[in-house]
């Protein structure tokens, strides 16, 4: 449960005061629910041990991780890529045209460097564009930024914050 004060918003910012109200927040579940639970129930189950993510490709990962994909499948991107560093991120849900009742999620974080700007659009771009080309009805869902650290001793991803124009990721 996350609890915080309450602001009171008035028009007038000489008179914003702060309030005595808290607030609690408690969130049940979202999308990416099941993927926390595999890997609570995959770090119980490791004792230690290194963990993977399957179907995580890092920058200058050669080796994808993703168990055996149907024809239609090998050709769509990893549904999760994570730049190392702190970058801007999206979340994007993708629908085939020809069948609207199945749902693909991605993942994609980049640097300004790597997607041709600072924007969260930037970062979508790419994805949404071979989405299209390969049949599919894309949505940008949310955004935020995203601290993915990657190396022989840990693998970790710190998620914050929110995009202006898309929303929270």
């Amino acid at each position: 449960t996350l609890e915080f004060l309450d602001p009171d918003a008035t028009d007038d910012v000489d008179k914003a005061q702060r309030s005595d109200r808290w607030l609690s927040f408690h969130l049940d579940g979202a999308f990416w629910t099941p993927f926390v639970k595999q890997y609570h129930a995959e770090s119980e189950s490791l004792s230690g041990a290194a963990m993977t993510f399957e179907g995580v490709v890092s920058k200058g990962d050669t080796s994808e991780q993703q168990t055996a994909p149907s024809t239609d499948d090998q050709l769509l991107p990893p549904r999760v890529h994570l730049s190392p560093g702190s970058h801007k991120y999206v979340v994007i849900r993708a629908t085939k045209v020809s069948n609207a009742d199945e749902e693909i999620w991605f993942v994609r974080s980049a640097s300004p460097e790597e997607c041709g700007g600072p924007f969260h659009a930037n970062v979508a771009q790419d994805l949404l564009n071979r989405l299209q080309s390969l049949g599919y009805s894309s949505t940008v869902m949310g955004g935020g930024r995203i601290d993915f650290l990657d190396n022989e001793e840990v693998s970790h991803a710190h998620v914050f914050g929110f995009s202006y124009g898309f929303g929270k990721g």
